[in-house]
């Protein structure tokens, strides 16, 4: 009868990732404590986004400045209604200091030479063309369409009787033509100033501003644990691989998985909204400039005649008559 073998000692072995159950009767090591610090080059522990929401939003409100935002949408606003106003006064009184001059002055001013050649060339197409201008004349000039015209209408510029070329129309037709449609839109003008100033103003109108800061923040974890036995094992026993005189053991493998995640979401939402109404209104023009200037205006309306006015008649004062002379008896 063959003696048995006495049995062998327990041995439990530790490796990464898995954790062999000690024998039955065998008492197991000591756990070790955990490292109270992490280990070097560990992440550090991230703080849930729920707790550091309300800080978060913090420093975006100290971001957002809004009374500034709200200064310069009031102040931009106010510049561009005074800008306006400014704008439409100066135009009308710029009208009005071009009208109130002489109409030489206003000519030289507002009225070129190929602007009365133009006004010629199109008043007159049968007898006067425009010639363009070229590498030895770089300036336009007018010409007769024809040799030996003598148009009738030369005697509007006090010319009867001559023959209309190119020196002719230059010289004596072009400077009479350039007055007399500088005098045209003076007159013009004059007409429109008299009328007044149409001027465009704010009635009344609103603005509003707003700010909306919107936040959200969610931390989500989800761990996962599986367990299971050794494949090895379940393959082949250990008793069968050494003998069949002790315990076998038993390996048992757990995997655990953490997923973390952390999210928030902030969001911070200007609004400006104006609303003007507006008015048009007319000003007269004796309330912006003076008899002086009025005077002047008037002067060159079209058909604008200076009358003296007629001489009041005085009534005739009769003499008181003449006592009669009483006869003598």
């Amino acid at each position: 009868m063959a003696t048995p073998l006495p049995p062998p000692p327990a041995v439990i072995g530790y490796s990464e990732g898995l954790a062999l159950r000690p024998l039955p009767g065998v008492p197991a090591p000591a756990a070790q404590d955990a490292p109270a610090v992490a280990p070097a080059g560990a992440p550090a522990a991230k703080p849930a986004a729920t707790e550091t929401l309300a800080q978060r939003t913090g420093a975006l409100v100290n971001e957002v400045d809004f009374p500034g935002f709200v200064s310069q949408l009031v102040n931009g606003t106010f510049d561009a209604i005074v800008d306006a106003s400014i704008r439409q006064m100066e135009s009308y009184s710029t009208l009005v200091a071009s009208v109130a001059k002489t109409v030489d002055q206003f000519t030289e001013e507002n009225v070129t030479p190929n602007q009365a050649r133009d006004w010629l060339a199109q008043r007159y197409p049968g007898e006067v063309t425009l010639q363009l201008p070229t590498p030895e004349n770089p300036t336009p000039i007018l010409v007769p369409r024809a040799e030996g015209l003598m148009p009738i209408w030369l005697a509007d510029y006090g010319i009867a009787n001559e023959e209309l070329t190119s020196e002719l129309l230059e010289t004596q037709v072009l400077p009479q033509v350039r007055l007399k449609v500088g005098g045209e839109r003076q007159q013009l003008l004059a007409a429109m100033v008299t009328l007044g100033l149409n001027r465009v103003a704010v009635k009344d109108g609103s603005i509003t501003a707003k700010v909306m800061f919107r936040a959200a923040a969610s931390d989500v974890a989800k761990v996962g644990y599986a367990a299971g036995s050794d494949p090895a094992q379940q393959a082949q026993g250990w008793g069968q691989r050494g003998s069949q005189t002790y315990a076998t053991g038993n390996t048992m493998v757990s995997t655990l998985a953490v997923n973390a995640q952390n999210d928030t979401n902030l969001r911070a939402d200007l609004f400006g909204e104006v609303k003007l109404n507006f008015v048009s209104e007319t000003l007269p023009l004796d309330k912006l400039a003076d008899m002086a200037k009025i005077a002047m205006v008037q002067r060159n309306l079209p058909g604008m005649q200076q009358q003296t006015p007629a001489p009041v008649p005085t009534p005739a004062v009769s003499a008181p008559a003449a006592p009669e002379a009483g006869g003598g008896g």
